[in-house]
C-alpha cells in the first residue's frame, strides 16, 4: 500500500485505524530516511523510486512504535479522558474553518521558518538523517519554547516489545552468569526460556530448547546494547577445534529502568514481562517527518 501511494507522488498519505499493532515497516523506514527510496513493485522485477516528500499520517488506538521507527516518527497522543469519546460535542465546520484560515496558518508557519533561518538560534539534540529538518523545522520551534521531540525517542524505544525482550534476557543472564564467559550449551535454563518461548521440560526434568534458535539469537545480538548491557562473543581458535563463548558486559553507569504509563495512568509499566492495559481510549497519531 505504501509503495502504491509513494509511487503516485501524492502530497499526503493517511492510514487510519491502525489499531493495536506494532508499527514497523522496512518500506516506510526507507521512505522516511532515504532520498530516493527504491522499492520493487509487487509482481514485477523492476525497482521504482518512491516520492519521499509525501506527508505520512497514521492514526490508531494502542499503536506500538517499534524501535527502528522511533527516530523516524513524531508521536502524538490524544486522550479524551472518557470512555466513549465519539459522544463529545463539537461545533460543526471544523475542517471548513481550517481551509478558511489556510492563508493565515501558512503565513505563520513560513514566518517562523524564515525567522529561524535569518537568526542564530540554539540547536536541539542531534538526530541522524534529519539534520536539515532539525535546523529548518525543529530548532525555530525550540527557540519559541516548544519541547524537543528528539527527547521522546528514548521513551518510545523503552516500550518496544523486541527491546524489552532483549533487556529481559540480559537482566536474567546477569543474575545467573554475571560477567563470566559461557558457551551456548552452558547458558542457564531461565535465560534459554526467555530466548526460546517454545522450550519444554522433558520427563527427566531437563529443559529442551532449540539449539538453532539459541545460536541464532546469540549471533543476532552480538554487540547489541540495551539497558546498560551488551553481549560479547569470544572466539578461541588456538586449539584443535575453535570454541566460542559469550560474555555479558555491563556499564558502570547502568541507567535505571524507565516507567512508561499509558492512557490516563491506568496502563502498564515497561518491565521484564511487558504488557499493556488501558481503560481509556489512547490515540496516537504518527506523523512522518
Amino acid at each position: 500500500m505504501l509503495t502504491v501511494y509513494g509511487d503516485a507522488a501524492g502530497p499526503c498519505v493517511f492510514l487510519d485505524n491502525f489499531n493495536a499493532k506494532n508499527l514497523t515497516s522496512d518500506i516506510l523506514a526507507s521512505a522516511l530516511t532515504e532520498n530516493p527510496a527504491m522499492v520493487r513493485v509487487f509482481g514485477h522485477t523492476k525497482n521504482v523510486p518512491l516520492f519521499t516528500k509525501t506527508f505520512i499520517g497514521i492514526t490508531g488506538n494502542g499503536v506500538q512504535v517499534a524501535e527502528d521507527m522511533a527516530r523516524r516518527l513524531l508521536v502524538c497522543r490524544l486522550d479524551s479522558q472518557m470512555e466513549n469519546p465519539e459522544l463529545r460535542p463539537f461545533k460543526a465546520g471544523f475542517l471548513d474553518s481550517v481551509f478558511d484560515r489556510r492563508s493565515d496558518l501558512l503565513t505563520a508557519c513560513l514566518t517562523i521558518w524564515r525567522w529561524g533561518r535569518q537568526n542564530e538560534i540554539q540547536h536541539g539534540k542531534p538526530l541522524g538523517n534529519y539534520e536539515v529538518w532539525g535546523e529548518w523545522c525543529r530548532d525555530p520551534l525550540l527557540a519559541l519554547g516548544c519541547a524537543d521531540p528528539v527527547e521522546r525517542i528514548i521513551q518510545i524505544k523503552a516500550t518496544d516489545p523486541k527491546r524489552l525482550q532483549v533487556q529481559g534476557v540480559y537482566e536474567m543472564w546477569w543474575v545467573i552468569h554475571k560477567g563470566e564467559e559461557v558457551r551456548a550449551s552452558e547458558i542457564g535454563d531461565e535465560v534459554k526460556r526467555l530466548i526460546d518461548p517454545n522450550a519444554t521440560t522433558g520427563e527427566d526434568g531437563k529443559l529442551k530448547a532449540s539449539r538453532q534458535r539459541i545460536a541464532g539469537w546469540l549471533g543476532k545480538h552480538i554487540g547489541t546494547r540495551v539497558g546498560g548491557y551488551w553481549l560479547e562473543e569470544i572466539k578461541d581458535e588456538a586449539g584443535y577445534r575453535a570454541t566460542t563463548t559469550y560474555r555479558l558486559m555491563r556499564s558502570e553507569s547502568k541507567p535505571p529502568r524507565q516507567e512508561v504509563v499509558f492512557g490516563n495512568g491506568s496502563g502498564a509499566v515497561a518491565n521484564d514481562n511487558f504488557q499493556t492495559a488501558t481503560t481509556t481510549n489512547d490515540w496516537r497519531e504518527i506523523v512522518g517527518e
